[in-house]
């Protein structure tokens, strides 16, 4: 009878270890396909603006479009509303919007305009009136007036494009280019 126990009980230990090795071997299984996953599957950001609207996305090496357009409406605005007073605000922005590669040149632009705002008592302000984007490529043509003041008077007002050539930096946009095109 003591015996019959004993053995008893050394199956159910057994069974126990048995249970307990499947379940382990399981969950190492189960890791492992989530580590794969993580490791070939792409990342997507979902931004949600701080202002009412579609959130935006962001993958490796893709931007969804309204995304794509915010960035180039706010880089445009950002860089081309200059003033001698606001030039050092706008020179961090730029450094802000822009990637690592394209930093120095992007602030230099903005440092040799507000140099030559200054001197002509010159300011300039971008209003958007249309934008066209292209996700695939990372890039946006934004399509506007140009009005400069001399002073305090409106001096003049021009319709111009600019094209904005954006990458992917840490699952953000990051300026690149900006450049103005000419009318066709």
């Amino acid at each position: 009878m003591r015996r019959a126990a004993l053995e008893a009980a050394r199956r159910r230990a057994r069974d126990a270890r048995l249970a307990l090795a499947g379940l382990l071997a399981l969950s190492v299984l189960a890791n492992l396909v989530l580590a794969h996953g993580l490791a070939t599957g792409e990342r997507v950001t979902v931004l949600v603006p701080a202002v009412s609207g579609p959130a935006w996305e962001v993958g490796e090496s893709w931007a969804g479009r309204r995304y794509l357009e915010d960035a180039a409406r706010t880089a445009a605005v950002t860089l081309l509303t200059l003033t001698p007073e606001n030039a050092a605000h706008v020179r961090e922005a730029a450094a802000r919007l822009s990637h690592a590669s394209a930093k120095g040149a992007i602030g230099a632009w903005v440092a040799a305009e507000a140099e030559r705002m200054q001197r002509r008592d010159l300011s300039t302000a971008f209003y958007p009136k249309s934008i066209e984007s292209s996700p695939g490529e990372l890039s946006a043509e934004i399509a506007g007036d140009l009005v400069s003041w001399i002073g305090r008077e409106e001096a003049f007002r021009e319709r111009r494009r600019y094209r904005l050539a954006f990458r992917i930096d840490a699952g953000r946009l990051a300026l690149l280019r900006f450049e103005q095109m000419e009318d066709d």
